[in-house]
């Protein structure tokens, strides 16, 4: 019985092979035709096509600034309460305030609004030393609250700059980041300065023309 069967098979398989060869060389055609075979040195240069999300940048909404206005009462509070700072100034001098809370625990390591206001304060500090401004800033994940340098594509996004490292258990050391994202900071900035202006200057004669 059981080579009856396979007797029966046997032109089913034949079959079948044929059909997954024709297929298989079908497939191999294809990926030829559509992807050039590329040496290691043009694979290097090649430019992959990088789909980009659209983003809308605009100034803070009235909820938005009343979000960061009630953290940032919060995190004073706090530092009042605890540390007897009687006010935050908003510049490089609160750095050590804020790496005193942390040092101290006063915020509980699953409390994410009270690390997003310390990110807040800090976003501040950012601000005031180097002349970012608050923006709301939105993509295809969702809109956050970002710090923009002038009118450029360039941000800094520090409200959950602090509840991350928390979230995976990073030790924060917030001079550190300070001076990281300063470095980010200053090597945007310079690119910025030494941007060639060929599509400014031709949007211009344009418009005149």
């Amino acid at each position: 019985m059981t080579c009856k069967r396979r007797d029966k098979m046997r032109p089913f398989l034949r079959l079948t092979s044929v059909l997954t060869a024709i297929l298989l060389a079908a497939a191999s055609q294809a990926e030829n035709k559509g992807l050039p075979e590329l040496t290691p040195e043009e694979l290097e240069r090649y430019q992959f096509e990088i789909e980009e999300s659209e983003v809308t940048v605009t100034d803070l909404s009235l909820g938005q600034r009343y979000v960061l206005s009630t953290q940032r009462r919060e995190v004073a509070d706090l530092a009042a309460r605890r540390l007897g700072i009687i006010k935050l100034k908003g510049d490089k001098s609160d750095l050590s305030i804020l790496q005193n809370i942390v040092e101290k625990k006063l915020i509980r390591q699953e409390d994410v609004r009270g690390w997003q206001g310390l990110g807040i304060v800090f976003g501040d500090v950012l601000a005031a030393e180097f002349d970012l401004h608050w923006v709301s800033y939105a993509d295809d994940v969702g809109t956050s609250k970002a710090l923009r340098w002038r009118k450029t594509e360039n941000y800094v996004f520090p409200v959950t700059m602090f509840s991350k490292r928390k979230q995976f258990n990073e030790k924060i050391d917030v001079f550190a980041v300070f001076d990281k994202i300063e470095t980010d900071i200053e090597r945007f900035k310079t690119f910025e300065e030494n941007r060639p202006q060929f599509e400014a200057e031709t949007r211009i004669e344009t418009q005149t023309l």
